[in-house]
């Protein structure tokens, strides 16, 4: 919750704490463990990497296996996104938004995200490292990562 909202936290930022988790940790830990990594302090999580080999089927998965459990808690909109939260809402609802044809050819993608305190010190560089090799020994020739 620290490092979401670019960096700014979201923590009472939306109806719910959950919102954030739910939609940019939770799909990827429950789908895709084996491409998830942690950076801990020894006392907490400082950072993560967290992402996918195959984006089309991180998405299919995704339809199938991660919104059922959200649809309990979370519902579509009716209308055009207003609030932060609705865009949220929609980015959930809407996967197919992830299936751009310009990244066909780099089907892995990942999220990585540390603490201000954790960024500069090549803690990033090795979760990227690890994370790719991972992606990579899955058959992923190559990743895109967006970057804001």
């Amino acid at each position: 919750m620290e490092s979401a909202g670019a960096g700014r936290g979201a923590r009472d930022r939306y109806s719910t704490d959950d919102l954030v988790p739910d939609i940019v940790a939770g799909p990827y830990l429950f789908l895709e463990p084996e491409h998830a990594y942690v950076l801990d302090n020894g006392d907490r999580a400082v950072g993560y990497v967290i992402g996918t080999a195959s984006t089309p089927d991180f998405v299919a998965a995704y339809r199938q296996r991660w919104l059922p459990r959200l649809r309990i808690r979370y519902q579509p909109l009716s209308g055009p996104p207003v609030t932060e939260e609705d865009h949220r809402l929609e980015v959930m609802f809407h996967t197919e938004r992830w299936l751009l044809p310009e990244l066909t050819p780099h089907p892995a993608h990942l999220h990585i995200n540390l603490l201000a305190g954790y960024r500069g010190s090549g803690h990033g560089r090795e979760l990227l490292s690890t994370f790719l090799a991972s992606v990579a020994a899955a058959g992923a020739p190559s990743c895109y990562l967006g970057v804001r």
